[in-house]
């Protein structure tokens, strides 16, 4: 979190380069909800990722994140959508944990959090939702975690070890709260005294039976775009900032890896999907 906060992410190679959610997922969240559709809030919304598909179903949109750097690149992006949609949005500066500072009690009809709960103080967060949602307002948030290769175990080999179990590489750079992006949220757990009608969907490749509503996969995945991918990690900035000056660089370490032992160039077309799950709730009035 560190990283974003302090404003040391290249928030347009983020924008860039982030991975980006599919209509099937707002579709799912969206066909469970049964309030109105005045308001909807993203909570840890970064570049606005996952905030301007809420425009396709809510009045007003609204982006939540601490890190001022993440909301200007946002705005940019706003700047260049049509102005009818550019009024209907908007990103404010202000924490997980602080959200009735900018939404009254009981005017919010979705709460939606794209890879950002693991950032939060859970308990204050979840209280937070409770009061700014309407009764019968809907929660939902979601993660996903590593891309799965398909038809090459070695290169899911390389991959897992180079980034987390290396002190060379990713090993002992990443925080505490990765911890709860590697369970996909289970580890976490909405309250069931401030939200009923609790639901999940999980989703691991060559692992589970088959896919669900958040289903993020590529059939032409190349390993030049897996560079790119970790370039918008924090820890890939962590890194850079222990080794300022080095000619290495970790990322270009661990696709050459890959390259090397399953034989592949860095434009193959591969089949990759990601581990995923997602949560969603109703508020108790």
């Amino acid at each position: 979190m560190t990283a974003y906060l302090d404003n040391s992410i290249d928030s347009k190679n983020y924008q860039e380069n982030r991975i980006t959610y599919p209509n099937s997922l707002y579709e799912a969240i969206v066909e469970y909800h049964a309030g109105g559709r005045k308001l909807a809030v993203d909570v840890g919304c970064g570049t606005g990722i996952g905030t301007l598909p809420l425009l396709k179903y809510f009045d007003k949109v609204v982006g939540c994140d601490p890190s001022e750097k993440m909301l200007q690149t946002a705005r940019e992006v706003v700047d260049k959508i049509p102005n009818s949609e550019e009024k209907r949005v908007e990103f404010k500066k202000v924490r997980a944990e602080a959200l009735d500072e900018c939404f009254g009690e009981n005017t919010v009809d979705l709460v939606v959090a794209g890879e950002s709960v693991q950032y939060t103080a859970f308990d204050r967060f979840f209280e937070q939702v409770h009061k700014v949602l309407k009764p019968g307002g809907t929660l939902s948030y979601w993660f996903y975690c590593d891309p799965v290769f398909i038809d090459y175990p070695r290169a899911n080999e390389i991959f897992r070890h180079s980034v987390y179990e290396d002190e060379q590489s990713f090993g002992s750079l990443w925080p505490s709260e990765m911890k709860y992006v590697r369970k996909l949220g289970s580890n976490i757990g909405i309250p069931d005294d401030k939200s009923e009608h609790i639901q999940s969907e999980t989703y691991v490749p060559l692992k589970s039976m088959k896919p669900g509503k958040f289903f993020i996969y590529k059939n032409d995945f190349t390993l030049k775009r897996l560079r790119n991918i970790m370039s918008t990690w924090s820890v890939y900035q962590t890194w850079l900032d222990n080794n300022e000056g080095s000619t290495r660089d970790i990322i270009d370490h661990v696709v050459e890896k890959i390259k090397l032992d399953c034989n592949l160039s860095d434009d193959a077309k591969l089949r990759v999907e990601w581990e995923t799950a997602f949560y969603i709730a109703r508020n108790k009035g």
